[in-house]
């Protein structure tokens, strides 16, 4: 028997099928259908009976995964083994052949330890530590999703859902405040839990798992340089409101604070309560220097926002041939809205919200004129002279035509080159705005996973270590020119491990040196790096682990997880921290591989593979 063979077979019982007579991908097309994700709060496709004879199994191209396809062609659900073991380590499911959310096994143990969202579903990242299918805490999370979870944990009296978004005493410590500070802000934490009924009582949402959130209600987040205040740069949305809805009225609850603890990872640090503007909270950024919330005070806008937000509330009911019609209705309250507000900076920031209800909307294949409509917008809004704006509605349009393509079948790869394509007229056009560099950065990134030379990311990184010179992502484009640019050359890299011993890897000259960066979603590749370290070991090679995790909880957690001996360094962060903008890390798992001269050999290495052919090539 052929290895693929084999491994594919044991593949097929991983997910409990049943080879028989029949044709094996067929015969278990059915039960394919009937797996659902480990966390209910997503909305996948699932295909109604007469559609479900007529979808389609097949095995994806490189033996390592199930496709479930729709009688469309659009792709259901994929099993996948994605670090050849031959078990399935990931399931994931799509709503209008987008992928929008996924669970997966790190550990390969056969059960999911983490729960992702994706694209229009949300950015949630959720850590299953105990694997008991409850989330034990966010790897991240958005600051309009922990307002969102805060509205649920409120209808359902759910104390711990509530907890899991609330800034716990370790992140208290990252966030390094001063001692008058920090005491201020621990008082507020050590009241959640105890304080959680009363707010559920005052806030009375009616109707429990039948409440909706609309959406969140604030002015942008404000930075807090540091000072004998916080010893850290502080990243804050002040006074918060959010609004939802329980079928009998709307409510608008009061927040206070959200603070963020690492890339895409927000906490709240004060109980709920009924929105009153005499009551407003500040708790970093001192009311001398607060702008005002942006709650509107208008009886017109209020009455408008209450109509859309429950027109809203009605799309996810009805049938799929009436949501077109009532996505126009909430777009022309969100005109009407934009139309009334007193502020430029309120107007600002509801444009900005109509252009994500449009991509959303057609991103769920429920508004067909969405190409239409953002392309309006973004030539009204392009004529406004606010070019920070325009690039904001112009990287919502771009994505939205890609939908559009998606859903109007036809060549995947096409749709996708030509998303790459608009987005790099848009990171040109706008080079100087913040949704423009971030362009620019996506591009460099995906420019580095597909090139074959350096050259091509190496002139994005270039552009947005100038444009954003000083600020967080022009340092990390910095670190990925300094990682793209380093084969031949002795790299500094000072940091410390996790017990906080000081690391400097001009230490381990007259070794070969491995640095590889991992984090909790790439515990499983490790399984296949690990051979490979092991087997070049007695050549005198030395792997240290870079643990790019966000804290040191969840880095401790995937320590144990990935059962690794190899000295493990770490700061915190994830993505954005010290380590990780130092090399401009943006896809772990990542491996640079120094000789024994102290210069790095290959400063990119993304597979075992490749280590493997290194290596090898090194030690001749």
């Amino acid at each position: 028997m052929r290895m693929t063979t084999f491994i594919f077979i044991l593949f097929l019982f991983s997910l409990g099928f049943v080879l028989g007579q029949e044709s094996p991908l067929r015969a278990q097309l059915e039960q394919g259908l009937s797996y659902r994700p480990v966390q209910s709060d997503v909305d996948i496709e699932i295909p109604s009976e007469q559609d479900a004879k007529q979808c389609e199994i097949k095995v994806s191209d490189d033996k390592r995964g199930l496709i479930i396809l729709s009688p469309q062609k659009n792709t259901l659900r994929v099993f996948s083994d994605t670090n050849g073991d031959g078990r399935v380590d990931q399931w994931s499911y799509f709503q209008n052949g987008v992928e929008v959310y996924r669970d997966i096994d790190s550990n390969s143990n056969g059960k999911a330890d983490q729960y992702r969202w994706v694209n229009s579903a949300g950015t949630r990242w959720g850590i299953d530590a105990n694997e008991d299918k409850i989330i034990d805490y966010w790897k991240e999370i958005s600051a309009e999703e922990i307002s969102r979870e805060i509205v649920l944990a409120l209808a359902q009296n759910d104390v711990d859902r509530f907890l899991r978004v609330v800034l716990n005493e370790e992140e208290l410590k990252e966030l390094a405040l001063g001692e008058s500070l920090n005491n201020s802000v621990a008082k507020k934490i050590a009241a959640m839990k105890t304080g959680f009924a009363a707010a559920v009582q005052s806030v009375a949402l009616k109707n429990g798992n039948n409440v909706e959130w609309y959406q969140l209600n604030a002015i942008l987040p404000g930075i807090v340089p540091s000072n004998d205040r916080n010893r850290k740069d502080l990243f804050v949305y002040e006074n918060v409101m959010t609004t939802a809805g329980d079928g009998e009225k709307t409510v608008q609850i009061a927040l206070g604070t959200l603070v963020k603890i690492s890339d895409n990872n927000w906490r709240t640090i004060d109980l709920p309560k009924i929105y009153d503007e005499n009551q407003l909270t500040y708790t970093f950024i001192l009311p001398a220097t607060a702008q005002t919330g942006s709650a509107p005070t208008s009886n017109d806008v209020v009455t408008l926002m209450n109509d859309y937000q429950e027109i809203q509330s009605q799309i996810p009911k009805l049938p799929a041939e009436q949501r077109p019609a009532k996505h126009k209705d909430v777009i022309a309250r969100i005109i009407q809205i934009i139309a009334k507000v007193s502020t430029e900076e309120e107007r600002e920031n509801w444009i900005r919200q109509l252009a994500d209800t449009i991509m959303d909307a057609t991103s769920r294949n429920e508004f067909p004129d969405g190409g239409e409509q953002m392309e309006a917008l973004f030539k009204t809004v392009n004529k406004s002279g606010n070019e920070e704006l325009a690039a904001h509605v112009r990287s919502r349009q771009i994505m939205t035509d890609y939908y559009l393509s998606l859903q109007a079948g036809g060549d995947d790869m096409r749709a996708y080159s030509k998303w790459l394509e608009n987005l790099e007229t848009m990171a040109t056009e706008f080079e100087k705005t913040e949704a423009g560099i971030e362009g620019m950065m996506q591009l460099a990134v995906y420019r580095e996973m597909s090139a074959r030379s350096a050259e091509e990311p190496l002139k994005w990184y270039s552009k947005v270590a100038q444009l954003a010179a000083g600020k967080p992502l022009g340092e990390k484009a910095k670190g990925a020119i300094r990682r793209l640019t380093a084969v031949g050359k002795e790299i500094p890299f000072q940091t410390t491990d996790i017990s906080g011993k000081p690391f400097d890897i001009a230490t381990l000259k007259g070794k070969f040196v491995l640095l590889c960066f991992w984090d909790a979603s790439s515990v499983s590749s490790l399984a296949l790096i690990k051979p490979v370290v092991d087997k070049f070991a007695d050549a005198g090679l030395q792997t240290i682990g870079v643990n790019l995790d966000a804290d040191s909880q969840t880095m401790k957690t995937s320590v144990t997880k990935a059962a690794l001996s190899w000295t493990q360094l770490h700061s915190t962060g994830g993505l954005e921290s010290s380590n990780a903008v130092y090399w401009g890390i943006s896809t772990p798992p990542c491996m640079i591989l120094y000789g024994k001269d102290g210069k790095v050999i290959q400063s990119n290495i993304q597979s075992a593979d490749e280590l493997q052919q290194m290596m090898t090539d090194a030690t001749k």
